[in-house]
């Protein structure tokens, strides 16, 4: 992902919000087993489509998700974006209620798995042409995604949930913003009824200085959208929310509200070591997925999309 030149400002996003009430209580998440995660991530080797370290994680995503209950769809193509064939596979995790709401228009959970190929942005002009080991730009969101599907495995969803797994997100350069979120595109391309009610992106969300601000694109397109996971932020007592929109990113879910699907940007771009070397394990803090794990299973469980009749 990357922010065009141009600035969204910090504006005050000023909408009606829902109730805020998580009769539930606090959604049980386990922030180590999640950096844990993002270690074997991270320890997988990069993840650059075609490369060794992308397949073990692809197929490593197929078994986590069959193992916590899931039907596990895998989405593969050749996508020519970039003047040469590349391999694509998103992973996408369906979970159901234990009965009925099958036809229902499922929740939609969505983070990017694969990994940059450079660490163009680092201070180090040598370091520039590595591969980035992308701990909180990638590893992170697949991380919280998995600790959702933790709680799915125990209880099963009220209504429809579709967990995806984005691959060829982070593969474009900056001068060229059509040749990033390639599996997102192909994603959106493919989607048949029930098309999804909503889609919440999860995109380096576990800085261990976590302030995570409304990304315009989603506030303006997505604005109920955006009000409900500052609902989830206060119901589930996350303070590193805010309601202040703050930049306009190129990110997964710019396709999916191209399609029409309501989708929010939920991502900490100021991120000191973003796309340098430096984006390992150290830099994300376990108490920060667990507080975005629990923002995300809240708009699974508790929100008024889970509610739906």
């Amino acid at each position: 992902m990357f922010r065009p030149n141009t600035s969204a400002g910090a504006v005050l996003l000023v909408i009606t919000l829902t109730g805020i009430a998580c009769g539930a209580g606090p959604l049980s998440v386990d922030g180590r087993r999640a950096h844990a995660r993002v270690v074997w991530q991270v320890g997988a080797g990069p993840r650059i489509p075609g490369s060794p370290g992308h397949a073990r994680v692809h197929e490593w995503l197929g078994q986590e998700l069959s193992r916590l209950g899931a039907h596990v769809e895998h989405q593969s193509w050749i996508d020519t974006t970039l003047g040469r064939p590349l391999p694509l596979m998103n992973v996408i995790g369906h979970f159901r209620p234990a009965r009925g709401g099958v036809d229902m228009r499922p929740i939609v959970l969505c983070a990017h798995y694969d990994t940059r190929p450079w660490c163009d942005e680092d201070p180090d002009s040598a370091r520039r042409d590595l591969p980035l080991p992308g701990a909180n730009d990638g590893a992170s969101g697949v991380a919280v995604l998995l600790e959702v599907a933790e709680i799915m495995a125990r209880r099963r969803p009220p209504v429809p949930v579709d967990l995806v797994f984005f691959d060829g997100e982070d593969q474009g350069r900056s001068e060229r913003p059509n040749d990033f979120a390639l599996g997102a595109r192909g994603y959106a391309r493919a989607l048949k009824a029930p098309r999804p009610v909503a889609a919440f992106l999860f995109d380096m969300v576990g800085d261990r200085d976590l302030d995570i601000f409304l990304e315009a694109n989603s506030a303006e397109r997505a604005t109920n959208m955006a009000g409900l996971v500052l609902d989830a932020a206060r119901a589930t007592n996350a303070r590193s929310f805010h309601g202040e929109v703050l930049h306009r990113i190129v990110d997964d879910h710019l396709p999916l509200l191209d399609a029409g699907v309501p989708a929010v940007d939920i991502i900490d771009f100021d991120f000191p070591v973003w796309h340098t070397h430096r984006d390992e394990p150290d830099q994300v803090s376990p108490a920060s997925l667990a507080e975005v794990a629990r923002v995300a299973a809240w708009l699974v469980f508790e929100s008024p999309l889970a509610r739906r009749r």
